[in-house]
Order: C-alpha cells, then structure tokens, then sequence
C-alpha cells in the first residue's frame, strides 16, 4: 500500500527557530499588546501559556479575548518571509525521493504556510496543504495534536492510519499520531541547532532531550533521510 507522508513546516522543512519564531512572536507580542491593552511582559506569557495549552495562540485569543481568526493572522502572519528563511541544501530533490503521498499538515494559518512552501519551492511539489485555517469543527478550531482532527483528516482522504506517518519536530504531535495508529517520524536537526546556537528560538513543543520517545518510530537529522525509511 502507497504510504501517505504528512509533514509539519516549521523546523521540519525548514529551520524556523534560525529567524522565523523571534520574528513571528514579536508580531504576535505586539498585537496582543495593542489588542488587550497589556504590557509586553504580560504578552509574552499569554502568547506562550495559549502555545502550550491549546496547540496555537490563536486559540487562546479566540477562547478568553474574542479575537478573530482574520484579524490576528493579518497582524502577525503576513510578511515576507524569505529574507528569514533557512533550510537544507538539496531540499527539493531529497523531498522528491521520497515515494509517496505528501501533504502538509501544519498548525500555522494558510497565509503563512504558502508562502514559506513557495520560497522552498515545495508547494506544487506536495499533494495537499493543510493549515490551522483547515482545522475547524462547528467553527472551533482543533489543531494538531487533536485526535480527532487527525482522525477526520485521514478519514476525508481515505488513508488508513496504518498507512500513514507524521514527520514532525514536535514529540507531543507525534504521540497523538501514534495513540491513532499512524507512524511517527522525529525530526531532530533544527531543534538541535536551537539548543546549540545561541540566540536562537526553541518552540515549547520541540524536544531538547536527544532520547527516542516510546512512541516515536524513527529518528532522523533532516528530511532528507526520510527516503531510507
């Protein structure tokens, strides 16, 4: 049976933590600041608290503050994001090789994620694109590690959780994936590079520890390796 690869975008294809989260999260800080009328210590921890706790900070404004979805993401995810980019030499070519299906499946909102997978140059090379937008029930939104979003995602697509795997940075995505029956891939090599490199951004759902959950099936450095799987 043809396997269905379902990718995460930031430091998954990408090395987001390199420039895209610290400029992403003062845009975030800052609208939060202006919309809630709070400082910006007071930002930061709402922005972070709502990451953690809902899977995306959208979420958490929606939930307690009645922000709306088109107004956050036209304040704090519409910029040019290729001046900020970094990612693997050969990216196109060792994405091709690996044989299957490949949709993205990403917590960020569709206006972002395009426009990072055009500057890769990845966006018609992959099957399907799956972003927060996508990620609606009965008008919540119910982001990755939701369960049941995977669940209805497969479902839409008629792929059997068996044959498909998640390629993510994030373990607590991964261990939803795996609670379903998909196959969990780690991809460790931008997280590892945030831990390294000073002044660099770690997501709170990246893994610091180098150890391989119980339900992690593979580990890998980058995507690149994921054509030997």
């Amino acid at each position: 049976m043809k396997k269905t690869w379902f990718f995460d975008l930031d430091n998954t294809l990408h090395n987001a933590s390199h420039a895209v989260f610290q400029f992403m999260d003062g845009q975030i800080n800052r609208f939060v600041e202006v919309r809630l009328k709070v400082d910006s210590h007071q930002a930061d921890r709402l922005r972070r608290e709502y990451w953690m706790r809902y899977g995306s900070t959208l979420q958490g404004l929606i939930k307690h503050h009645g922000i709306t979805a088109t107004e956050y993401f036209a304040s704090t995810h519409c910029f040019d994001v290729r001046p900020l980019l970094k990612f693997e030499r050969g990216l196109v070519p060792r994405v091709l090789r690996i044989r299957g299906k490949k949709v993205l499946l990403t917590n960020a909102p569709h206006v972002y994620s395009k426009s990072v997978m055009l500057a890769l140059d990845l966006e018609h090379r992959f099957d399907a694109h799956i972003a927060l937008d996508h990620m609606q029930f009965y008008g919540v939104y119910a982001p990755k590690p939701s369960r049941r979003m995977l669940l209805r995602i497969l479902a839409k697509h008629k792929i059997r959780p068996a044959n498909a795997i998640l390629v993510e940075d994030s373990p607590v995505n991964l261990k939803a994936a795996k609670a379903i029956g998909m196959k969990t891939v780690l991809v460790r090599g931008f997280t590892r590079y945030a831990v390294r490199k000073k002044g660099s951004y770690l997501s709170p759902h990246s893994a610091p520890n180098f150890g391989r959950p119980f339900y992690v099936d593979y580990c890998v450095h980058s995507v690149g390796q994921l054509h030997r799987i």
